[in-house]
């Protein structure tokens, strides 16, 4: 009787197991992430307070920035090597830029899925 209830369990939830296919299993994208975003969001917050009163001045200093930044910081490689996935990557460090960052969340939160 419990070997059948066993079965049975284990039957119920092998399906589930495809659909979470395309999350990472491990915390590693979300390491790899944080390394990322927290040097990322204070810089940028640094900028935007800096040249508060100079929008056009602080659109360039913060685009100077992110081109920067992806080319040389040395997290990036390890993010992508790990296989987490690069367009939300990319569309959380535009979010942040562009935007007051409120809205930036969905993206990141979803940084952890596999491209």
């Amino acid at each position: 009787m419990r070997n059948l209830a066993f079965l049975v369990l284990t039957i119920l939830f092998l399906p589930l197991s495809p659909l979470v296919g395309k999350e990472s299993p491990n915390q590693l994208c979300n390491i790899r992430g944080y390394e990322i975003i927290f040097p990322y969001e204070k810089a940028i917050n640094e900028i935007k307070n800096k040249f508060q009163n100079a929008p056009s001045i602080k659109e360039f200093e913060l685009e100077r920035f992110k081109k920067h930044f992806e080319q040389n910081f040395y997290g990036i490689p390890l993010y992508k090597e790990a296989g987490c996935s690069n367009a939300r990557l990319s569309e959380y460090l535009n979010c942040l830029i562009s935007t007051d960052d409120s809205d930036c969340r969905i993206y990141y939160t979803q940084m952890r899925i596999v491209d």
